[in-house]
């Protein structure tokens, strides 16, 4: 039951808003399948580091540290900022065409490593990432847990990102999904631009 409910907080918070959520949103839409799946492999790498930070205590260097923490904001609010004007840019470079019929953004196809990437990056300069997983380990995997309690925890946040990500790309591949998409896909990218925009603002703050 202990796991039936740590895996029901992580999923809960591996769908919340944030920058691992918002660049997979972007690149599930905007790029082929494998892009998309290659950015949550991308982004399941930094949460295993983040993982191995929390259960090994590292972690907490990580929230005691001010000049670490500052230098990890800042690092990717700035990234976060990029990602923005990327996307952004790509949708004021659009024009409409003289025949009416709706067009792409033109944001550049992305390689396997490039997505996997942004993935990685997104998530490693996330420094609530890891102190999120802190406090919840903390609270369902205490300081007697043993080797293999503390295995299958990191084995559910792992799992289920891998699952459950990978099916929500998947999902936004399917053709009734991808229509609905392609009518609107200038208002979706501009409302995703402007959203990493203010996450990059947001991290910035915490300076």
């Amino acid at each position: 039951m202990e796991y039936l409910a740590f895996a029901l907080v992580m999923l809960g918070a591996q769908f919340s808003p944030g920058p691992d959520m918002l660049l997979l949103l972007k690149n599930a839409v905007n790029q082929p399948l494998r892009a998309g799946l290659c950015t949550v492999a991308g982004i399941a790498t930094g949460l295993t580091v983040h993982t191995t930070l929390a259960l090994t205590g590292l972690a907490v260097f990580l929230r005691g540290s001010t000049a670490l923490t500052r230098g990890l904001y800042l690092a990717g609010g700035l990234y976060l900022g990029w990602l923005a004007f990327q996307l952004l840019r790509s949708v004021i470079r659009s024009a409409a065409p003289e025949n009416g019929e709706p067009v792409r953004t033109g944001e550049s196809p992305l390689s396997d490593h490039a997505a996997f990437s942004q993935g990685l990056i997104t998530n490693l300069l996330n420094p609530k990432a890891a102190i999120f997983l802190l406090g919840v380990l903390a609270s369902f995997a205490g300081p007697d847990s043993t080797a293999g309690a503390k295995l299958t925890f990191a084995g559910i946040i792992l799992g289920q990102a891998v699952v459950f990500w990978s099916l929500f790309v998947w999902l936004l591949k399917r053709p009734p999904v991808r229509r609905l998409y392609l009518r609107s896909e200038r208002a979706i990218n501009l409302l995703f631009g402007l959203a990493l925009a203010a996450l990059a603002v947001s991290t910035l703050s915490n300076l």
